[in-house]
């Protein structure tokens, strides 16, 4: 029988049986200690990055059988949250597997780039070297690979800088989210509550999250704040997470004061990574005072 603590152990087991697996490395939660400020909990997942040469194996659902597991609930392959690579996410009666696929060769010359002292030059020219050291530096456990593969994690994670927003993005996110407050009021002035509280959602709520992130993480360090929303209500003080926070019904009053709100955190958090590098566009009021 799989249970919620024991799927992790299961899978990492058929990894070692299993050839085209090279390495594997356990991340997330799962890999923390207990009193990590985000150690594991009932809910959470076993998180796996998966050095394979055969990433295609995990495409259809059969790999579990072979692996020993139940048949899932749920088996989706996509692209993961940085789009760079494949990923593939199992629901089983009891518990969830996230597997992030390597692709083994491109894996094995970045290892050897390492050993021969181009960390740094390879890091430069492979933005996804930047998102490995952002996920892994949130604790790593590598379970299958040896002491080659052990070095390699733990150098990417002390030597390549994680991927995060820059200057230059944070003016561009900023520009973005004007446009989209715009749009966003446009949808509520004709009626379009439903699609004006979804763009609230996805657009302006979105940037605000990213551009918090990176004023934590500029300010605490990479342990300050996780991506996309997680553990603030443990890491964010009440104020930073009353800024962020959106809280609108369908009707035009309630979005018109989270729009507001949304606007408000934005130029704020934008003033203080970039100072005067970015001013609201003045233009913007008299835009909606005619619309």
């Amino acid at each position: 029988m799989v249970t919620p603590d024991t799927l992790g152990g299961k899978f990492i087991a058929w990894a070692h049986r299993e050839p085209s697996i090279r390495a594997l490395v356990l991340i997330g939660s799962q890999s923390r200690p207990a009193a990590d400020a985000a150690p594991a909990d009932r809910f959470s997942d076993w998180d796996f990055q998966v050095v394979s040469s055969c990433p295609a194996l995990f495409a259809e659902r059969t790999w579990t059988r072979a692996a020993g597991l139940p048949d899932p609930i749920v088996h989706a392959a996509r692209l993961g949250r940085l789009k760079r690579t494949g990923k593939v996410t199992a629901v089983f009666p009891d518990g969830d597997l996230d597997l992030v696929l390597l692709p083994a060769r491109s894996l094995g010359l970045a290892k050897a780039a390492f050993q021969l002292g181009l960390g740094g030059w390879l890091a430069r020219r492979q933005p996804a070297l930047g998102d490995l050291a952002l996920v892994l530096g949130f604790g790593l456990r590598v379970v299958k690979g040896g002491a080659g593969w052990e070095d390699f994690f733990r150098r990417v994670v002390a030597e390549v800088p994680p991927t995060h927003v820059d200057d230059r993005e944070v003016v561009a996110l900023a520009e973005g989210f004007a446009a989209d407050y715009l749009s966003t009021w446009q949808k509520i002035e004709r009626g379009e509550w439903l699609a004006a509280q979804r763009w609230l959602h996805v657009q302006l709520a979105e940037t605000n999250f990213r551009l918090m992130h990176e004023w934590k993480r500029r300010r605490g360090g990479a342990r300050a704040s996780y991506p996309d929303a997680r553990r603030v209500e443990k890491l964010y003080d009440a104020a930073e997470q009353a800024a962020v926070a959106v809280r609108a019904t369908l009707d035009r009053e309630s979005l018109a004061r989270a729009v507001e709100h949304s606007a408000q955190t934005c130029r704020e958090i934008v003033a203080a990574l970039v100072g005067g590098a970015w001013r609201w566009p003045e233009g913007l009021a008299l835009r909606l005072s005619r619309e």
